[in-house]
This record gives structure tokens, sequence and C-alpha cells, in this order.
């Protein structure tokens, strides 16, 4: 008997014998049975909430002995391709999965044989969902083409970059998200992604289902690094696209090109980064690390401050630019910070303030005070309320200090009146940003308001 028919016979008390109306059973009965009838369905709806609300790879609600015996836990996935299996038997499971972390895609089944890390009793069930994929037949690819790319990937036991690009193809609510730490460009997945962007991005016009990945905020690179394996700016430049992102964080961008702006404008998104428009972009942050097998790259920090301020300088409130790793100098420049009309929180490394000044100053003469009339103004726009600066226990970041803030009670009106908080950090173990800097911009802050923070690194 259906549920309607069942509802209709308990509520209203009829049989199949009998068509007639008979006394309607008391409250209490109707209580029973409803929560006999739906204690089954909320308790599966609690295990899946619990398990792809806020989904990672791994995750269960028993005690496992180890990651290897958790993924034989049902609803525990270790690769994207259990995720696909999962959501093509039971396709439900895609619409709870709300925050992802896709870090650990495959880390538990790579080297584990085929009969091990999948159900073979599920592969005609993701056949059916590759076939029926409209974004593989929009990106024109051949679903028997991509779903043989994905078994040779699980028949080798290793991550999948197809499989992983594929499920982001299932998530109508997912929100935020951090890619697999194998995450990388290939030709065939680039073109799938591009057309989850482009999709996404049409939103507005109806929908039986919502896009997926519509509804994404923030995402991530994965923060897990591997000796062989560089992260590179171009491979998240499509998930800039995405109509609602706010936030991106990534550890190791590495810039592989002599021209800063061109690579970080474009990337491996098929169009100028200009025409995206990243209307929702608040917060930014960015950590540079020498591309790996190279001994030596110097890096134009001006220039890569320009960009972000080109692209997204009238609506970022938020910008951190740190150095992870630098084998290299820093090219002298201005970087232009005119274009950041909101900013709020500012963190940079004091390489910043050295570039100006040496790019200011003659060949033939030392960093001098002469130098400081506008270096302040020059880094920090004026809408900033709160600064944070970097040193690396390296150079003359001491004496750039005195000068940047030479006369900052005097200067502060003028160049930074929104400025509030000063935090200054630096190594342990680093002597040139001594007590005395510290007392003299002290007094200087001291007298405008501004309070000052001193905080020591590891």
């Amino acid at each position: 008997m259906s549920f309607k028919r069942r509802f209709h016979a308990s509520f209203l008390g009829l049989t199949n014998s009998d068509s007639s109306v008979q006394v309607c059973p008391n409250l209490n009965d109707i209580y029973s049975y409803f929560h006999a009838l739906c204690t089954p369905f909320i308790a599966h709806h609690n295990k899946l909430r619990f398990h792809f609300r806020n989904f990672k790879y791994c995750k269960t609600d028993r005690v496992a002995k180890s990651r290897i015996h958790a993924f034989t836990f049902p609803y525990t996935m270790g690769s994207a391709y259990n995720l696909i299996e999962q959501i093509a038997v039971e396709p439900t499971v895609a619409s709870y999965i709300q925050d992802a972390n896709f870090e650990l895609d495959s880390h538990i089944t790579q080297r584990l044989a085929r009969e091990f890390a999948t159900d073979e009793s599920r592969d005609g069930d993701v056949i059916k969902l590759l076939a029926n994929s409209s974004y593989l037949r929009e990106a024109g690819l051949d679903w028997k083409q991509y779903h043989t790319v994905i078994e040779e990937d699980l028949n080798a036991a290793r991550y999948s970059q197809h499989a992983a690009a594929f499920v982001l193809t299932l998530l109508p609510n997912l929100k935020t998200f951090r890619l697999p730490t194998n995450w990388g460009p290939v030709d065939t997945t680039d073109r799938l992604i591009d057309t989850v962007v482009h999709r996404a991005r049409q939103a507005h016009v109806p929908h039986k289902r919502p896009p997926s990945m519509a509804q994404v905020t923030r995402f991530e690179s994965s923060f897990f690094r591997r000796s062989n394996r560089r992260f590179d700016l171009d491979w998240v430049t499509p998930f800039l696209a995405l109509p609602h992102v706010q936030s991106f964080c990534g550890p190791e961008h590495v810039d592989g090109h002599g021209n800063i702006a061109s690579k970080y404008l474009y990337g491996g998104f098929g169009i100028a980064l200009e025409t995206v428009h990243l209307e929702g972009a608040s917060t930014l942050q960015y950590s540079h690390r020498t591309k790996i097998n190279v001994d030596t790259q110097d890096w134009d920090i001006c220039r890569f401050v320009t960009a972000i301020a080109c692209e997204v300088g009238s609506h970022l409130t938020e910008l951190s630019i740190s150095i992870d790793e630098l084998r290299g100098s820093i090219i002298p420049g201005k970087p232009s910070m005119h274009d950041f009309q909101q900013l709020q929180k500012l963190e940079l490394p004091l390489e910043i303030a050295m570039c100006v000044l040496t790019a200011s100053a003659s060949a033939d003469h030392e960093l001098d005070l002469d130098c400081s009339e506008s270096l302040l103004g020059d880094i920090v726009p004026a809408s900033v309320s709160q600064l944070s600066l970097i040193s690396h226990g390296k150079g003359q970041h001491g004496k750039a200090l005195d000068i940047m803030f030479h006369d900052f009670a005097i200067k502060k009106a003028s160049q930074v009146p929104d400025l509030k908080e000063i935090h200054l950090s630096c190594p342990s173990k680093a002597d040139h940003l001594s007590k005395e800097h510290f007392a003299k911009l002290a007094v200087e802050a001291e007298k405008v308001g501004v309070a000052l923070h001193n905080v020591t690194a590891r």
C-alpha cells in the first residue's frame, strides 16, 4: 500500500473492505503511527547529515583502528570515485554537501587493489550517471572516453583528476570547498570545470535544479605540501569566476612567468580575468614561494600588487600578501595603491617598503629620511584601518621602518586618516627591529591614538 493510502487508512480509519468513514483514531494512535513511520527516515537523515553536511574523505562516526579500516564503513568515502558511486545510487546525498574538504582524495585508496577500493556492484549506476551528464555533453566530452580514463586510474590504483572534477558537477548546495592535494591541470577536466563555472554564472536563468557550485562563496587550495608538486595560481583561475565567490585562500602560489600581471590576470580560464569582474570578492590571501627546481627567481612584488589593484581593488576589503620562501631578490619598484578604495585590513612584507625605497634612492646614495615624505602613503591606502607588517629578519628593515613612519603623527591625518592599529611581526631571533625602532614608533603612534602591537613569529 502506498504512503498516501496508508495515511488515509490510518487517519480516516478507512479499510480495503469497507470504504465508509469509521471513528477517527485518537491523537495518541496518530502520533504513534507517524512516529513509527518517520523514525527510520529521521535516523537516515541524521546519518547523511553527519557524513555529508561537512564532508571530508575518511570521515566516520565509528571507532576505527585505521583510516583503511574506516574506509570499509558505510558512507565513509575514500576517493572521489567512492563519492560518485554513492551519489549514483543515492542522489539525495549530493544535496547534503555544503562544506567540503576534498584534500585527502584517494590518499587511502592509492595502491589499493580495485576490488577493495570500489564497489563493483555500483559500476552500472556510475555509468548511467556519466551517460546522463549534461555537463559532459555541454563540454563536448564523450562520456565513454571520460569513463575509460577514470577506469584506468582506478585499475592503476592512483588519484583520478577526472573523478575529482566530475564530483564538482554534482553539488548544487556547495558553499565552501578545498581542492584535493593532487589537483592539477588536465585539458579534458579543464573543459569540464569551465562548463561548470559557465553554468553557475547563468544561475539567474530558471533551472529545475540549481547548477552545481552556483552558491560557492569561499574556496581553498590544498595546504598539504608535496616535495615534487607545487601549486600554481592558474589552476584555480576558473573558480575565481564563480558568481558568489568572496574569498580564496592558498598557501604557495608560484609565479612561473616573467610577466606577473599576465600570469595573475589571465591564467588557464581562457579569457582575461578583467572580463570576469569579481564583484563579490572581498578577501584575498597570497603567500609567495619560489618555483620548485629553480635556484633563484626574483619577484616583482610591486607589479603583482598593482595587478591585484587593477582587478579587485575597487571592492577588496582585506588583502594579505606574505613570503613563504624567496630564493632571489625583490625587484625595485612602486606599487599602485590608489585603486584600493575600500581596503580595511592590509598585511604586507616589509620587503615592499625596501623595494620602494631602493627605487626612490639614487644608486650612489644610502637610504635616508629624504625618501620618507610619501613612503607611507605610497604603500598604505587611505582607507586602511588595520596594518600588519611582516619582517623575515633580513636587510635594513629597522631603518626602513624608521623612514616609513618618520613624523608619523604629522603625516597620519593626510596619508592614512583611518589607521587605528599597526601590527609588527618579526622572528624571535631578529635584532634588526630593535627596541629602539619599536619605541620610536610607539611614541608617534600614541600621539595620534593608534594601537601598536609587536608580534613575535617563530
